[in-house]
């Protein structure tokens, strides 16, 4: 390889950056500004090659808290300086940076027609699992791509058909599409079906907005569809009744509660009331029974929000999860970084407790015989 050393970016690199970014790509560019966040953000890595000439190379690296996954967001030669072993090199330093923040998955995006990009990746033991349409701005797709960088600790869970929520309120439907979609493929997931199941399992008033779904509600939504479903809930009255402002809107939200659990008696929907784990939900999985789960969106994005996942596998260390959130239109994250994403089990039972009084809400279905 070439002489030249690898360090952390910094704003006098901002020129250069910005003209690899124009030699390398034709569409998708990171602008100056964006290249300047990105060197000051605590959930990235970004290191750059430097020659005698100054800036050649780059990579840029981003993750999210407490998940085991990180994504190679960015990676770039100076065309100058290709087919010399520095892209290789920051492809290496991208894995020790991944393992250093604790995520053991590195995962990519790449153009399909970008050969040399590829084989490097491929010549590194990185993994095809997934094409992803119109992701570039000429509406060309992406080949996702991962590597495991601690294989002999993890497998890899049968992924999901992923579906990205359209609406801030609609986490539950969407998730809830995903799991049936899972055990019958025959269930559609598109956005009329999302907003029918909305409607249809709605709490209706939630703070000051539109309303979530609670668990009686997606859960009568699977049970009309042709599956059997299970219920737990750490609360005998309706979750969050206590965050809606308006007293005549709390009447409302209990209104329905109470609608719900009467449905759900009658469809012999079994409720079960108590704490929860990792375990009940492993138990159930190998039975093959999908999961949807609330958690709390703090410990991953910061935010104290409750937010429906799905649980799409276990191994020894970690849970995996698929959130159908993949955030607001200005942050880099596509449903890529979404996808059976690993949690470490502990890490797990925390999310799964929302609030002070450590609320839970947990829905399991198959598919009825």
């Amino acid at each position: 390889m070439t002489k030249t050393r690898l360090r952390a970016a910094h704003e006098n690199d901002l020129g250069a950056l910005v003209r690899i970014e124009e030699d390398s790509f034709r569409t998708d560019q990171l602008s100056r500004r964006a290249l300047r966040r990105f060197m000051h953000s605590p959930t990235a890595f970004f290191w750059v090659a430097e020659g005698e000439g100054g800036v050649v190379g780059y990579a840029l690296v981003i993750f999210r808290r407490n998940t085991a996954l990180a994504r190679l967001y960015s990676m770039a030669v100076d065309p100058a300086w290709r087919r010399q072993g520095i892209g290789q090199a920051l492809l290496m330093r991208a894995e020790e940076g991944t393992l250093d923040f604790g995520a053991p998955i590195l995962r990519l995006e790449v153009n399909p027609d970008n050969a040399p990009a590829i084989g490097l990746y491929r010549k590194n033991g990185y993994g095809e699992f997934a094409l992803y349409p119109d992701y570039y701005d000429d509406h060309s797709p992406a080949l996702r791509m991962e590597k495991v960088l601690v294989p002999q600790s993890l497998v890899r869970p049968s992924p999901l058909h992923f579906y990205h929520q359209t609406l801030p309120f609609t986490c539950g439907p969407a998730s809830l599409m995903m799991a049936m979609n899972a055990l019958n493929p025959s269930i559609n997931m598109d956005r009329t079906s999302e907003i029918a199941l909305w409607r249809e399992a709605t709490t209706i008033f939630m703070t000051s907005g539109h309303g979530g779904c609670g668990p009686l509600g997606l859960g009568l939504a699977a049970y009309r569809r042709g599956f059997d479903v299970e219920i737990w809930t750490s609360s005998d009255g309706p979750l969050f009744v206590n965050t809606v402002r308006k007293a005549a809107n709390r009447k409302v939200v209990e209104l329905v509660h109470d609608d719900f659990a009467e449905q759900a008696k009658k469809a012999g929907i079994p409720v079960l009331r108590g704490p929860f784990g990792v375990r009940e939900f492993e138990a159930r999985a190998s039975k093959g029974q999908m999961a949807l789960i609330l958690i709390s969106q703090y410990r991953i994005y910061g935010d104290k929000i409750p937010h429906w996942v799905v649980v799409s596998g276990f191994d020894e260390r970690y849970v995996y999860v698929t959130d159908p959130d993949i955030g607001e239109d200005d942050e880099p994250y596509t449903g890529s970084d979404c996808v059976s994403v690993p949690i470490l089990r502990h890490e797990f039972d925390l999310m799964v407790r929302y609030g002070r009084n450590k609320l839970q809400a947990a829905i399991f279905l198959h598919r009825r015989s």
